[in-house]
């Protein structure tokens, strides 16, 4: 089963991560054509890749990556700062996807941050990623502030579900 899991983990995250550094190269691409038509091509292939390759394998990475942290129960320090580098490569994703729109509503639209800004990104974040994941830092539970380590005893700010 964790085989399985981690399997489908990472092929999810390579082909999310390919993506992600891809589609930068797209954009640079479909403002700058060389041969007319070639930024429509871009234009589309950019969004098909965005649509149906990049966020569907985004999305089997987290729930792969999630079943992962379950089934092998590691709630430790560094898990933690791997999640934060996640959470920093789903906004590169988000903004990559607010750039396809941009790009299909508008036409020629250049990113507000240079492509190979976004590239240099990706790959610190992955990297990143990488880092913690293999070397496993031992990280002291007292870097955490006090609010994460202990319960509050306050209430929600919603209101209680009803039970009936």
């Amino acid at each position: 089963m964790i085989a399985a899991l981690k399997f489908v983990h990472i092929g999810g995250l390579a082909l999310w991560c390919s993506g992600l550094l891809l589609l930068p190269l797209l954009l640079s691409r479909a403002d700058n054509p060389v041969r007319s038509g070639e930024a429509a091509r871009m234009r589309v292939f950019a969004h098909f890749a965005y649509n149906f390759c990049i966020s569907p394998a985004a999305v089997v990475a987290t729930v792969a990556g999630g079943g992962l942290l379950f089934a092998r129960w590691v709630f430790e320090p560094w898990m933690f700062v791997k999640l934060a580098q996640v959470g920093a490569l789903v906004v590169l994703h988000t903004y990559l996807g607010h750039c396809v729109a941009r790009l299909g509503e508008e036409g020629y639209a250049r990113p507000v941050v240079p492509p190979p800004w976004l590239i240099l990104a990706g790959m610190a974040v992955m990297g990143g990623i990488l880092f913690t994941v293999l070397a496993k830092p031992h990280l002291d539970a007292a870097i955490m502030p006090d609010w994460l380590r202990q319960p509050l005893n306050r209430q929600l700010l919603l209101p209680p579900a009803p039970s009936r």
